[in-house]
């Protein structure tokens, strides 16, 4: 049994997505940050320097601003923003070294653009970018030696020990920021990928678990579902009645409910050499009921094999050694065979056939074998109750034929018969059998048999009797029939306490004493007192009938 669809997470748990860490896109992600910084801090800081810069910057300022705002808001490329960030500080510094020289914060502005440009641009471009801060910062520096840059009035004079101070200490500032970021770049770059495979290590596990539980769920929902299908139909053949109809129901909704191709049933002989097919699901097998196989208890005969190991067998077309190919059924790829087990005695096998190949695993063997348990049980439930139920109907036939002679002979002695008069109750002896249109008779029945009969008669005026009183005096009725038999028992059981008692007190008399003629003497004497006899002789020894029997073996006693 499958499932079409995945096993869904579940309920109140959302799936967390695991992305690939991509440098490029925290770069664009990194890079939009700054500018949306630069543009707030940008408008502070024209609005300080605004008083005492001249005409000319601000008219720059402006117009970078303007500029910083366009690609911060747009979406340029993201090297053309890149670019347009770097421009906008390297001019931003240059202008206050060429307007301030070392006196004014131009550096700052330089090393942003080149930390930035590490962080942004791969390592060949922050080099660049340094290289070209240090190349301008020596070309402001040269120019203004030379006089051919002339800085704000305010500057004090540069001397070139200063200017070389301050280069160098751009210089070095610069270097440790492209080392230390490059190093920073790196570090984070491997982490990244580390990251990357540790997600895809985690993806590819999560799928396999994913896929473990799906195939889980799957096989546990096949279970359910085939241990729901064996009970239902263990239910439905549970109730039967009927060895027959036992049978064929089970191969039948086996078939049915678990889509096998092919199910029948065999029961063994007593003595377990042949097996007789009882029930088929299928038209070529019903065909063959009745027949018998003998058992070849070898490794080709694999009905054999699971009376003999008293186990289930399973096999398929895979395995030409054990599968042997029917005729009956050209369909069949997989085959199981299980037994019918009850008290641990196989009774018979249920062979189930399907064409698929390797359809049976060890779960559907234990489920179906649970479920052919069930119908053996079932089977000889229902074999039991009809044996018990032909015992009943024996026992019953008996008691009716042994109360009919009873009844019979105590009858022919004497027919007792009582009439109920306004004088009283009194016997009749000639009964009259006559039947009125308004009397009612009610046979006295004992155990099926007729025993008596009751007549009624109403007095006065005749009216027919009502249903309701037919039912109370046949109520009655058999209540008499009852007692009359209780009260035949009671006397049956006090003539055979009598007799008991007389055969007791017999044995008593001889055995007072060990002299065979006294013995001989009191046994005559007891029968001729016990029967009333006229003459009581008892003969002792192998004498012929013809001879006379000797006076000294013989003990002979008339009654005078």
């Amino acid at each position: 049994m499958t499932i079409n669809n995945p096993s869904p997470l579940p309920s109140g748990k959302r799936r967390i997505p695991i992305e690939n860490f991509d440098l490029q896109e925290w770069r664009k992600r990194f890079t939009l940050v700054m500018l949306r910084v630069a543009s707030l801090l940008g408008i502070a800081l024209i609005l300080i320097s605004f008083p005492t810069t001249k005409t000319l910057d601000r008219f720059l300022f402006i117009s970078l601003y303007v500029l910083l705002l366009a690609i911060t808001v747009s979406r340029p490329p993201y090297l053309l923003r890149a670019f347009t960030l770097l421009a906008l500080l390297y001019i931003v510094g240059m202008n206050a070294i060429i307007s301030w020289g070392p006196w004014a914060d131009g550096n700052v502005f330089l090393l942003a653009g080149i930390a930035l440009s590490s962080i942004m641009l791969d390592r060949r471009m922050d080099v660049g970018v340094l290289a070209t801060s240090i190349v301008s910062v020596i070309a402001a520096a040269i120019l203004q030696q030379t006089g051919v840059l002339q800085m704000d009035a305010r500057v004090p004079i540069i001397t070139p020990a200063e200017w070389l101070i301050y280069i160098a200490d751009f210089s070095v500032i610069g270097v440790l920021l492209v080392v230390a970021i490059g190093q920073f770049r790196d570090i984070l770059q491997k982490a990244g990928e580390k990251m990357q495979t540790a997600y895809r290590s985690v993806e590819v596990e999560r799928a396999q678990i994913e896929e473990q539980m799906r195939e889980q769920t799957e096989e546990l929902v096949a279970r359910i579902t085939q241990i729901r299908t064996a009970s239902d139909t263990a239910r439905a053949i549970t109730g039967l009645q009927n060895i027959t109809e036992l049978l064929d129901t089970t191969t039948r909704l086996i078939a049915e409910k678990f889509r096998y191709y092919h199910v029948s049933l065999f029961i063994l002989d007593e003595e377990k050499k042949f097996a007789y097919l009882q029930a088929s699901s299928s038209t070529a097998g019903a065909q063959k009921i009745g027949q018998a196989f003998k058992l070849m208890f070898d490794k080709r005969d694999l009905f054999g094999l699971v009376v003999e190991q008293k186990r289930f067998m399973v096999i398929t077309d895979l395995d030409q050694k054990t599968f042997v190919k029917d005729p009956n059924f050209p369909l069949t790829r997989s085959r199981m065979i299980l037994p019918l087990s009850i008290r641990n005695e196989i009774i018979g096998m249920l062979d189930i056939h399907s064409e698929q190949p390797q359809a049976f695993n060890i779960q559907d063997a234990e489920v179906m074998q649970t479920l052919a348990d069930l119908a053996a049980v079932s089977f000889d439930n229902v074999r039991l109750i009809g044996e018990t139920q032909s015992l009943i109907n024996q026992l019953e036939i008996s008691t009716a034929i042994q109360t009919k002679r009873t009844w019979s002979k105590l009858t022919s002695r004497q027919k007792p018969a009582y009439q109920y008069t306004p004088a009283g109750v009194r016997p009749v002896f000639s009964p009259d059998k006559r039947v009125g249109p308004n009397d009612l008779f009610v046979p006295l029945v004992l155990n099926g048999q007729k025993i008596g009969a009751i007549k009624l008669k109403r007095r006065g005026i005749s009216t027919s009797w009502s249903e309701r009183e037919q039912q109370l005096v046949e109520k009655i009725a058999d209540q008499v029939a009852l007692a009359l038999e209780n009260s035949r028992l009671v006397d049956e059981a006090q003539k055979s306490a009598m007799r008991d008692q007389m055969i007791a007190n017999v044995s008593t008399q001889i055995r007072e004493t060990l002299d065979i003629e006294a013995v001989a003497r009191t046994a005559a004497t007891e029968l001729r007192r016990v029967f009333d006899l006229k003459e009581a002789e008892i003969v002792v020894g192998s004498a012929q009938v013809e001879t006379p029997f000797p006076k000294r073996n013989t003990a002979s006693l008339k009654k005078e």
